[in-house]
């Protein structure tokens, strides 16, 4: 949720900025330009999403190549570019590269196993790791805006802790869990949530302490917080 904060903050800045330099009609060309930046940017990103899909991982480059040309030349032909125009989007664009580049930073490799996984997916595609060995002592799920995360731990040990934690963050997005029958499944925090439908069964009908009590082991409590979708629990004992 940190990434969609941040990419919210640069949006509420650029449009404060917008409001300050000119004013209402100022706001109000940035809003007009939106009304056609940003459903032209879903279309683009539909098409990429079939292409995607119908060709082959490694070989995209190509169509997106042919893509690209045809746009470019069809724009040229019509004298879709013009100066004013451009003058006018340009700010636009610099807004929704800067939230696209809040909301997908590069991967980073701290060197060291700190026993935390994350595992996110924003529309497509779906996340479905193979989790084998010794699970994370901690698991980052963020599915947003109808993406899937599908983690299967049923072939994992616990972790050399008496506790392992999923933190969920959903947002009309679907997260599905599965876990070995052994293990405790508890609900943590989850009052930060609207309209997410639970599917599963906890193990105890209580709610987490917030630390570990004496004699618990592997027990696993999952903390959510979103709106609308769904969240799977399969396992437990």
């Amino acid at each position: 949720m940190s990434r969609i904060r941040v990419a919210l903050g640069l949006g509420a800045v650029a449009l404060g900025t917008a409001w300050a330099v000119g004013g209402v009609a100022g706001l109000r060309e940035v809003l007009a330009a939106l009304s056609v930046a940003v459903p032209t940017l879903l279309v683009l990103a539909g098409m990429v999403l079939v292409l995607r899909a119908a060709v082959p991982r490694g070989q995209l480059g190509g169509p997106l190549a042919l893509m690209g040309v045809g746009v470019g030349v069809l724009a040229l032909r019509f004298d879709v570019p013009q100066l004013p125009d451009l003058s006018r989007q340009a700010p636009v664009v610099l807004i929704l590269g800067g939230v696209f580049v809040a909301l997908f930073r590069g991967r980073s490799d701290p060197g060291i196993d700190t026993g935390v996984r994350r595992f996110t997916s924003l529309l497509h595609p779906p996340a479905k790791p193979r989790m084998a060995g010794t699970a994370p002592k901690k698991l980052i799920v963020r599915a947003l805006l109808f993406g899937r995360v599908h983690i299967d731990l049923s072939g994992c040990d616990f972790p050399l802790e008496p506790r392992m934690v999923v933190d969920v963050t959903v947002l009309w997005a679907d997260v599905k869990i599965t876990l070995p029958p052994d293990w405790t499944v508890l609900a943590g925090r989850v009052e930060l949530t609207s309209g997410v439908r639970f599917f599963g069964d906890l193990s105890q009908p209580v709610f987490a302490s917030a630390q570990p009590g004496p004699g618990e082991t592997r027990t696993v409590v999952v903390n959510v917080q979103g709106l609308g979708g769904a969240v799977r629990l399969t396992g437990g004992a």
